[in-house]
């Protein structure tokens, strides 16, 4: 049990006083988007994924009809369910923030719980001032080729997308939830009125000649409160309160001038964090590329219910692989991951581990009529790198101790697996930007060395995509080749997602604003 300690997020309106459970894997699916129902423009939820943790805020209305903005910190859970507090709250007046925690009043308003659905959608249920009610809510897109969130370790400065929640560090208490495609970038900023009530704003920014983004903001007036919404939100055109500029110094800092009410000011921001250094942070790219020219994740990690059929072309037909979930090994905590041939019989079961930076193989059981006929053990683990750098180039040496069958004897193995390049690459399940590895493996067994050479191509939606194994033999060079026909990843259909197209503009940003 990981034990957090009274953790500040965003200003003191986030809190843990409990343990949360560690995960068997990182999330496979990552879930930063700003997230819409097109038929109720005028309110949209915004949602950052970091480690296991969503920072979900809802920019909507208050019972009385008022903007009204609320956030939660949601956890991971077994199911594969995100659950957490929600809240609102009161400040200083966004004009008389001055480094100093802008936050003075927090309001609890209950619980919200999300999960993603398998059509790639996202399951908004809450339970707040005692009214549950669920929303089903799909990603805001206003370019044709919008960017690829993924997770990370390392350090963010060279990104040149920006979508994140980004604040003033000393300034607790506000933010910007920043949703960064092509040329545009939509703001939804959260702070407090004259009042000190809340109040959001939102802006439209497009790029300028010197790399800056510029637009107008608007505010609603009004609109139906959040218990009450079957149609648009709030009335429009939403009028324009004013303007505001983005630039940043690099991926990882930049500053927020605006004018809004006839106040003028402006503001550093950083990125918010609130997992630790270790911990994948999200970083977004278009199709293609994560930082310029590599993607910034090769794989989704393992997760339970993850499903994969491959088509080879050796005959021996369709090959399905299913995470059964997690379970031990020799007394090692594992994730177990069987293998099914096309009539749905099971040929191999296999005990992995997954961590933030490989993806480990401790055993594998090969299966003949039911029963289990070898089994064979890794020493050290054989590996495999989740996100080496391009042209990085890593051997590893182990040991395959088999026994089963009557049969007892070792395999060494060396691996060289080097990452040449980022490929966008069709296959029946879908269109996909890939990592693309050059795996080499040299086997030897009983003196007899044998070489297989191997090129594979790893998407972060679903994990490998193709595969094309050559065997050198005295009767000449083998091949077999793989396409991914269809899978499940984290209850998303890659083949719904691998080919999403853009909507217009104007659609995005009818999410909030609805112009």
């Amino acid at each position: 049990m990981r034990m957090w300690l009274r953790a500040l997020l965003a200003g003191g309106m986030l809190w843990w006083t409990a343990g949360v459970q560690a995960q068997v894997t990182p999330d496979p699916v990552n879930l930063t988007a700003l997230w819409y129902d097109q038929s109720q423009a005028g309110h949209g939820v915004n949602v950052v994924h970091q480690g296991s943790i969503l920072f979900v805020a809802w920019y909507v209305y208050g019972s009385d009809g008022k903007v009204l903005w609320m956030v939660a910190a949601a956890s991971r859970q077994a199911d594969g369910r995100y659950i957490g507090a929600i809240n609102s709250f009161n400040g200083q007046p966004f004009n008389l923030i001055n480094n100093a925690q802008a936050n003075t009043q927090t309001n609890a308003r209950g619980e919200v719980r999300l999960s993603l659905t398998s059509d790639g959608k996202l399951d908004f249920a809450y339970t707040i001032d005692n009214i549950t009610q669920t929303r089903r809510l799909e990603k805001a897109v206003f370019v044709a080729n919008p960017p690829v969130c993924t997770f990370t370790t390392a350090s963010r400065a060279g990104a040149s997308n920006y979508t994140d929640v980004w604040w003033k560090e000393s300034e607790s208490g506000w933010g910007i939830s920043i949703i960064h495609q092509g040329d545009l970038i939509f703001i939804a900023w959260y702070t407090y009125g004259s009042d000190g009530k809340p109040m959001w704003v939102t802006g439209l920014a497009t790029r300028q000649a010197n790399g800056s983004f510029s637009g107008e903001l608007n505010r609603p007036a009004s609109g139906v409160a959040f218990n009450l919404i079957n149609g648009p939100a709030t009335t429009f055109p939403v009028p324009t309160v004013g303007n505001f500029s983005l630039s940043f110094s690099n991926g990882e800092t930049g500053t927020f001038n605006y004018t809004i009410d006839g106040v003028s000011q402006s503001k550093a921001i950083t990125r918010l964090v609130y997992v630790g250094a270790d911990q994948s942070k999200t970083i977004c790219a278009a199709p293609g590329g994560g930082t310029p020219g590599a993607l910034a994740s090769c794989d989704p990690g393992l997760n339970t219910g993850d499903f994969r059929t491959t088509r080879f072309d050796n005959g021996n037909g369709d090959v399905t692989e299913r995470v059964v979930g997690p379970g031990t090994f020799q007394g090692q905590n594992v994730i177990i991951m069987e293998q099914f041939d096309a009539q749905n019989v099971m040929t191999a079961r296999n005990y992995m581990q997954v961590n933030a930076n490989e993806i480990l193989t401790v055993a594998t059981e090969g299966f003949q009529n039911g029963a289990v006929a070898i089994t064979t053990v890794y020493n050290p683990p054989a590996k495999f790198r989740r996100t080496p750098a391009v042209n990085e180039t890593y051997v590893h040496n182990y040991v395959g101790s088999s026994s089963g069958s009557g049969l007892s004897y070792t395999t060494q193995y060396q691996e060289t697996i080097t990452r040449e390049a980022d490929d966008p690459e069709d296959v029946p399940a879908g269109s996909f930007n890939a990592c693309k590895f050059k795996r080499d493996i040299v086997t030897t067994t009983f003196g007899i060395t044998q070489t297989v050479n191997m090129d594979l191509w790893m998407a972060p939606q679903v994990g490998t995509i193709r595969s094309r194994s050559r065997v050198p033999t005295p009767a000449g060079t083998t091949t077999v080749q793989g396409e991914l026909l269809r899978a499940r990843v984290n209850g998303e259909f890659p083949e719904l997602t691998g080919r999403r197209r853009g909507r217009s503009a104007l659609l995005s940003v009818a999410v909030i604003d609805g112009r």
